[in-house]
């Protein structure tokens, strides 16, 4: 009964690995074996990628938020976070607004 278990446990890490891969639009190979630690690395990467997201949206809802205070257009930061499982990662951030039409 254990095999059985063990296989469907290595299918379902295949199917999550597959999902995460295909939105972070990853076309690395898999390693054949260690595919938890695979795994962990591609958690980790998808978290970086929503901390991205969420440093730029930040950046633009301060912006609008804040007409009678001048917000910098570019911002830049280095963020060092554990994303995933112990394992601290440095990103570097930079958010760029728009520059501003004048109307006329």
């Amino acid at each position: 009964m254990k095999h059985g278990f063990a296989a469907g446990a290595s299918a379902s890490l295949n199917k999550t690995t597959t999902s995460i891969m295909k939105f972070l639009e990853d076309e690395e190979e898999r390693p054949p074996r260690r595919m938890r630690a695979f795994l962990h690395e591609k958690i980790g990467d998808l978290a970086e990628m929503w901390y991205r997201k969420g440093f730029n949206r930040g950046h633009k809802e301060s912006a609008e938020q804040c007409e009678a205070s001048r917000v910098p257009r570019v911002l830049r930061y280095d963020a060092t976070r554990e994303f995933f499982t112990n394992h601290d990662r440095t990103v570097r951030l930079k958010s760029t607004l728009k520059k501003k039409r004048s109307k006329g």
